[in-house]
C-alpha cells in the first residue's frame, strides 16, 4: 500500500479533545464551514461589514484557493515574499496602505515575525491567521490576531473541515447551507479510501482519488460561506489529537535521523522544535521531477504545495518563485509507522545512489 494519499474516515474517541481551546482559548465566536476557503471567505465577509479600504497583504507563497477568496471578495492585494526558510519578508512601508494582513505557517512550522504582526495591529490593520498548515501544532494561533481560519482535511478524514474563529465579538454574517452534492462526493472519496487502506486494492485507490478531485474542482466553482455538516464537526471535536501529534512528531524525527545526506535534496526544516506538529516532511529538490517520479514508482506519492496562483506575478517575488519550483513533500502522518518511515528513507537512499 502507498505511503501517503488522501485520508479515510478514522476512528474517533469518546472524549472531546479541546481542539477549539487549542486554536483560540479566548474565542468570541466559532463557525464550522464546509472547507477552509469557506472559512476564510466568511471571515472576510464579516470584516467587510466595517472595512473601507479593501486592501490586503498576503503571502506570495500560498494556495490559489486562499488568494482566490480575496479576489472573489474584491480586495486590492499586496504580496510579501518568503526566503528559503519560508520566513516572510514583510515590508514595513506597506502597513499604512493595507487594511488586512494574512499570516500563516508552513508544513507545521511557524515562521512569521510576531513583532511585525503586533505593529500592524497597533496601527489599525486587521489580522487573520490561516492555521491550515499548523492545525495540530500545540501552541495554537498567534494571540495578535482578529480572525483564525483553518482547513482540517489535510490532517484527518472529514467531509467538512473548515473552522472560522472571531476572537472578539460575534460574526455579523451567517453561513449559508452546505452543498449536499459536494458533501456526497467527499463522503464517497473517504469511504472508498477507507476500503483501500483495509484491502490494498489499487482500483479503490483510484476511485477514491477521482472522487476527491471531482469534489476539489467543484469546490473551486461553488465556494462561498457554506456551513459544514454535524458529523464532521463531531469528528473534529473527538479526534484523538494527542496521539496524532505524537505520531507525526515521531515520524518526522525518524526521517530527520535516517534520510541520506544529499545536497540535491534538502529538508526545508532540518530541526523539529517542541512546539511544532508537522503536516508533511518538505524538501527542496534541484531535480524535483525525477525525484517525484522515483517516489511515485515506489509507492510513495509525493505532494507539491502549491502551483503558482494565477493572481501573482511571481517574477516579482524571487524567494517564493524558488520555493514554488523546488519544493515537494512526503507524508509522515499518524497512519504510518516507523517501518513506513524507514521505507521512505530507503527509497531516498536508492535515489541518491542511482543518480
Amino acid at each position: 500500500m502507498e505511503i501517503g494519499g488522501f485520508f479515510p474516515y478514522e476512528k474517533n474517541s469518546i472524549e472531546t479533545n479541546g481542539y477549539i481551546d487549542l486554536v483560540c482559548p479566548d474565542a468570541g465566536d466559532v463557525s464550522h464551514l464546509m472547507s477552509g476557503r469557506c472559512a476564510i471567505y466568511l471571515c472576510l465577509k464579516d470584516f467587510m461589514l466595517t472595512d473601507k479600504k479593501r486592501t490586503a497583504y498576503l503571502p506570495a507563497y500560498t494556495c490559489e484557493t486562499v488568494s482566490g477568496c480575496f479576489v472573489k471578495a474584491g480586495f486590492e492585494i499586496y504580496y510579501y515574499d518568503v526566503d528559503r526558510s519560508l520566513v516572510p519578508q514583510f515590508d514595513d512601508s506597506l502597513i499604512d496602505k493595507i487594511g488586512f494582513l494574512l499570516i500563516c505557517g508552513y508544513y507545521g512550522f511557524s515562521t512569521f515575525d510576531t513583532d511585525f504582526v503586533r505593529t500592524c495591529r497597533s496601527r489599525g490593520v486587521t489580522v487573520m491567521q490561516d492555521t491550515t498548515h499548523t492545525a495540530f501544532s500545540p501552541y495554537g494561533a498567534c494571540p495578535e490576531t482578529d480572525y483564525i481560519a483553518v482547513s482540517l482535511r489535510k490532517w484527518m478524514g472529514v467531509t467538512s473541515g473548515g473552522l472560522a474563529v472571531k476572537r472578539t465579538g460575534r460574526f455579523g454574517v451567517s453561513p449559508i447551507p452546505a452543498d449536499t452534492e459536494h458533501l456526497k462526493i467527499r463522503d464517497l472519496a473517504l469511504c472508498t479510501r477507507e476500503q483501500y487502506e483495509k484491502t490494498g486494492d489499487e482500483t479503490l485507490n483510484k476511485k477514491s482519488a477521482d472522487a476527491f478531485w471531482k469534489a476539489e474542482w467543484m469546490l473551486r466553482e461553488i465556494f462561498d460561506m457554506q456551513a459544514g455538516d454535524e458529523a464532521s464537526l463531531r469528528s473534529i471535536l473527538h479526534y484523538p489529537l494527542g496521539d496524532a501529534i505524537q505520531k507525526r512528531r515521531e515520524n518526522y524525527a525518524y526521517l530527520l535521523r535516517h534520510l541520506p545526506d544529499d545536497p540535491a535534496v534538502r529538508p526545508v526544516f532540518p530541526e523539529l522544535p517542541d512546539d511544532t506538529c508537522p503536516m508533511f516532511f518538505p524538501f527542496f529538490c534541484e531535480d524535483r521531477e525525477s525525484l517525484m517520479e522515483h517516489l511515485a514508482a515506489n509507492g510513495i506519492p509525493p505532494k507539491v504545495y502549491w502551483p503558482v496562483p494565477p493572481f501573482i506575478d511571481i517574477e516579482k517575488y524571487p524567494g517564493a518563485h524558488y520555493v514554488y519550483s523546488h519544493i515537494m513533500s512526503v507524508s509522515c502522518d499518524q497512519r504510518f509507522t516507523t517501518d513506513d518511515m524507514q521505507r521512505i528513507a530507503d527509497v531516498f537512499t536508492a535515489y541518491k545512489e542511482n543518480r
